[in-house]
């Protein structure tokens, strides 16, 4: 196994950034921790304090060339194991160094100590050395350059995942970050972003237009043109178009949290459908549950959050507002346009809007009836 050591370049002279060439994001990682988890991977990363005169080779990697090739490296090494290897990308641009046993023992003190790059150390060896190029880009010195190494690892996850059962419909326009996780037969739409900590279920439909982040989805749940930050949405659940599932939140299995739908903090029990144009703040929703149209946990005084309950079965009309912090119980009913500002005895129907009064007659003694012309 290779001995290897990760080398960083101070010249950050070509990346326009606050940030150094080493600390651009690439899918959820810095470019450096990106070349240390192949290594780590594949090699034996060692700190250069841990480096010894009586090892049989060392090979540092630039800590900015994420698409190093390992398998193209070992094969030049396994042929010159003799000579000092100086790796450069297709573009002569420093990628890593091999240093054989003999010459890090008689030059132990010049490999050791400080040195600004790969040229800067070949100069101070004073000995020969080959020059072997990749053959396409490696490094990332540059915002074109990161540019160029994104598209290249982003469509690297999106192979590995096909591979593993996954159906990706354009890898070329859905972001996934290295660490996410997806099960076979999940069908993934263009413009999905998966980042984080993020695990999707077998058979699920993504996507098109969704971004979930940090979040955990069951099996054969499906989730359109919606976005899911922090959160958990079980088995069998559809989420979208366009709802909006904020951090915190549990969804629950065979739920619909529908179009326009917002969630944020709340917990949704099994079979509760929630299908359009509501909001569920700070909020404990039991199971099979209906929310109507337009109804509105109103979770805020001004002053300090607070949350309410909703029991198994319940209904809860159209265009209601429930006012926390409040319970309404197991099997109760809202009547559409209430709101809730007491609790809800099980098995009651709270009416909480002004009494309808028809007024006869009013439309011609105010003389509103149109003529015809």
């Amino acid at each position: 196994m290779l001995n290897t050591i990760i080398h960083i370049d101070s010249d950050n002279s070509k990346m326009k950034s606050r940030k150094t060439k080493e600390e651009q994001m690439i899918f959820g990682k810095t470019v450096q921790e990106v070349i240390t988890q192949t290594l780590e991977e594949r090699t034996q990363v060692i700190d250069k304090s841990d480096l010894k005169d009586d090892m049989d080779h060392v090979v540092f990697f630039m800590a900015h060339a994420p698409l190093i090739d390992l398998t193209w490296i070992r094969a030049n090494i396994k042929q010159y194991e003799d000579d000092v290897i100086f790796f450069k990308d297709n573009v002569e641009r420093p990628v890593a160094i091999y240093i054989p046993g003999k010459v890090l023992s008689k030059s132990f003190d010049i490999i050791k100590g400080d040195f600004v790059n790969f040229a800067d150390l070949t100069e101070k060896l004073q000995m020969p050395y080959r020059v072997e190029c990749m053959a396409g880009k490696a490094v990332v010195e540059s915002k074109k350059d990161l540019q160029y190494v994104i598209k290249r690892l982003q469509l690297r996850i999106n192979e590995k995942l096909t591979d593993q059962g996954v159906t990706i419909l354009d890898t070329h326009s859905t972001y996934i970050d290295f660490d996410v996780k997806v099960g076979m037969d999940t069908v993934i739409y263009p413009n999905t972003i998966l980042s984080g900590n993020t695990e999707i279920g077998e058979a699920c439909t993504i996507g098109p237009d969704s971004r979930i982040t940090d979040s955990l989805i069951g099996d054969e749940t499906t989730v359109k043109d919606s976005t899911i930050l922090e959160s958990q949405v079980a088995n069998n659940t559809s989420v979208g178009p366009y709802a909006y599932i904020r951090p915190n939140s549990k969804v629950g299995s065979h739920v619909k949290v529908g179009d326009f739908v917002e969630v944020k903090n709340a917990v949704i029990g099994d079979g509760t459908k929630i299908s359009h144009l509501s909001y569920v703040g700070d909020a404990d929703l039991g199971k099979n549950i209906n929310v109507g149209c337009g109804v509105v946990f109103v979770n805020y005084n001004g002053k300090e959050k607070s949350r309410s309950t909703i029991g198994d079965d319940a209904f809860i009309g159209c265009n209601s507002n429930i006012v926390a912090p409040v319970n309404v119980e197991p099997l109760s009913y809202v009547a559409a346009a209430t709101t809730v500002t007491k609790n809800v005895p099980s098995g009651a129907l709270a009416v909480g809007r002004a009494k309808q009064e028809n007024k006869a007659g009013w439309v011609e003694r105010r003389n509103l009836i149109k003529k015809k012309s």
